[in-house]
């Protein structure tokens, strides 16, 4: 209600200059228009009569080029205004929320699996321990050689950081650095702060930041914040390590490791549902991703994109057996999912109850 009665405001006060405006215009079109017939009765106009009505023609267009203006200025909702402040300002923060909230289900069960297991405790430690160090090798590595953003240093990027970090109810706020980098990409160590001291880390491509829109970027950040919620390094490598003694087994070692690799794409279908929660519009995130799988700013149409997913899925349905089998051993070795697969997986999760269930438990105005 607020915000429409600001519009209203908006509008009135918008309408109120444009009238003074067409007003003053009007003013001097006549004034001018005056001269110039004056000049010519006086005998001093060297082509006569022609000229001016020709002149007096265009200062008749002139006119009714002022009216079409201020009709559009007139009519036209003063979005430009208020899309700025109205856009961060309609998100919610997930105050209290849980990374098992939004984990994916195969995300979700194996993580639950790998906690309850026998000695996972000494091993979580010894994972914290010795990412830790990976951890201070890394950062002294951006340190010296990438932008460290800060309140002073890339402020609107340190902005969104400190957002996403409220919305996703994360216990430390991360670093950011920008790393220059002619591949737009961002990643994380994925490690929550557990009594370090330090704070996590993201880093961000420069060729990411040309490439996408502020509120795509926010959204790519979010995926990563996705990833430190779900603490997916850790468990990940805790996941290895338990299934070590399986994978030496016949016959069960091949289906544990492509367990494995299933969790490992189910992790970043997890961390796309980051991504949403923060941007809290499907749109956002669906553009960011396909500007990432294009390599170019210039593809706009996600829904496009979906479509390919019906296609490539009736492609390889009718494949020859061979191809279907080369297109699976690739699949196992994929880091994430075929893009069409997460724009998809992403667009059903937008639409479905737990979406908006957590919107609804947890949602508070900032």
């Amino acid at each position: 209600y607020g915000r429409a009665t600001d519009n209203r405001r908006l509008r009135q006060q918008h309408i109120t200059r444009t009238r003074t405006y067409i007003d003053e215009m009007q003013g001097k079109n006549k004034a001018f228009c005056a001269l110039v017939t004056s000049s010519w009765r006086g005998g001093r106009t060297p082509h006569g009569n022609s000229m001016q009505r020709k002149i007096m023609a265009f200062c008749a267009r002139v006119r009714v080029g002022f009216f079409l203006a201020a009709a559009v200025l007139v009519l036209r909702p003063p979005v430009s205004l208020a899309f700025s402040a109205t856009a961060s300002s309609r998100r919610v923060s997930l105050t209290g929320i849980d990374a098992s909230e939004f984990r994916h289900p195969l995300d979700k069960d194996l993580t639950a699996f790998v906690r309850a297991a026998p000695l996972s405790g000494i091993g979580e430690r010894a994972i914290r321990r010795s990412l830790a160090v990976v951890e201070q090798g890394v950062r002294l590595d951006l340190l010296g050689s990438s932008i460290k953003v800060s309140d002073s240093q890339l402020p609107e990027l340190y902005e969104a950081v400190q957002e996403c970090s409220r919305i996703l109810d994360l216990e430390a706020t991360p670093e950011l650095y920008v790393q220059s980098n002619p591949q737009a990409n961002a990643f994380t160590l994925a490690l929550r702060d557990k009594g370090t001291g330090t704070a996590p880390i993201i880093v961000v491509t420069s060729a990411l930041l040309d490439r996408c829109t502020d509120e795509e970027v926010m959204a790519i950040i979010g995926h990563e914040c996705g990833h430190l919620k779900c603490e997916h390094s850790l468990y990940l490598t805790l996941g290895g390590l338990v299934s070590a003694p399986l994978r030496a087994l016949p016959f069960v070692g091949s289906q544990v490791e492509s367990l494995q690799q299933s969790w490992r794409l189910a992790a970043e279908y997890s961390c796309d549902r980051a991504a949403l929660l923060v941007a809290q519009d499907v749109d956002t995130v669906a553009g960011a991703m396909l500007k990432l799988f294009a390599g170019t700013a210039r593809a706009t149409n996600p829904q496009a994109f979906v479509d390919q997913t019906r296609e490539y899925d009736e492609l390889l349905e009718g494949a020859n057996p061979l191809v279907r089998r080369s297109v699976r051993m690739q699949d196992a070795q994929r880091t994430h999912p075929l893009p069409v697969r997460r724009v998809s997986e992403l667009q059903k999760w937008f639409a479905s109850k737990d979406y908006a269930k957590i919107l609804q438990v947890h949602g508070e105005k900032d």
